[in-house]
């Protein structure tokens, strides 16, 4: 059960759930990915499924369950696809596709129970425990005090199409980090196909930017290549992608000012002409 605690002046929360501390990969034990073809008894049962086969049986695309490690009370997993290693920046069109109807379809199924929070972490570097790719999705009381960062203007753009446009806010936390915008009015839940075509697009081709600008640089280079993005679903919704080329470190810990080396304006520009 997740025990949510906020510091004495209530307006600053953290949520604990012990049970995380023996997940997968984590506990000492020997491991196979509960993620891969095959394996499906060792998730709970699944909710959702793109692709074909039974509930609970290979055949499947996308895979969606509850998570057996949960942080809230409401916790899923998306995995991304039957690939061990395979992720965004690899699939077909087609696959990066089926994973934002996945998105939307449980954004949807779960709206009313909560506030939404849909995200992926890349890599271990970005905080995923498990190697196989795949994305999250978390419900958090309404009752419960959210810092999210509200949407950014449009500025420095690094690439556009009829939906969507990319771009690094003057406001950037993270070196390269990357803000996906609609152009439309549509409400994320109510992206149509043509829509999710368009930010499928878009997204796979900023992870494809952001890799070429990690595999080229020597610093960055020395760790793995991993990101974080999250989409915040509601109002003005956007998709953030943040690298995790740099670790946060004392200053930032203790003031809670972002340090960032790379001005968006030079990092749109190193993007937009990859």
């Amino acid at each position: 059960m997740s025990n949510y605690i906020f510091d004495f002046t209530k307006t600053r929360w953290m949520v604990s759930n012990p049970a995380r501390v023996t997940r997968t990969g984590m506990d000492g034990k020997p491991f196979r990915c509960p993620f891969c073809v095959g394996n499906e008894s060792d998730t709970p049962p699944e909710v959702y499924r793109i692709g074909e086969g039974e509930v609970n049986k290979p055949g499947w695309t996308v895979r969606v369950f509850a998570n057996l490690f949960p942080i809230t009370d409401i916790h899923e997993v998306v995995v991304h696809s039957p690939d061990h290693e395979k992720n965004i920046e690899d699939f077909s069109l087609n696959q990066v596709e089926n994973i934002i109807k996945t998105y939307i379809n449980r954004f949807n199924f779960l709206k009313d129970k909560g506030k939404v929070f849909i995200f992926h972490n890349y890599s271990l570097i970005s905080g995923a425990s498990l190697v196989h790719p795949h994305s999250q999705i978390s419900v958090v009381p309404n009752n419960i005090t959210t810092n999210t960062i509200p949407t950014q203007p449009v500025i420095n753009i690094i690439e556009q199409n009829s939906d969507f446009v990319s771009y690094c806010p003057e406001y950037s936390e993270w070196c390269y980090e990357v803000w996906i915008k609609a152009l439309g009015q549509n409400k994320f839940e109510n992206l149509n196909d043509s829509e999710i075509k368009s930010l499928a697009v878009i997204l796979q081709s900023m992870i494809l930017k952001l890799k070429k600008i990690h595999d080229k640089n020597p610093h960055y280079s020395k760790k793995p290549f991993g990101y974080n993005f999250y989409i915040q679903p509601y109002g003005n919704w956007f998709l953030r992608i943040i690298p995790r080329f740099m670790e946060r470190a004392g200053f930032e810990l203790s003031t809670g000012i972002m340090v960032n080396s790379i001005e968006a304006k030079r990092a749109s520009e190193e993007l937009r002409n990859i």
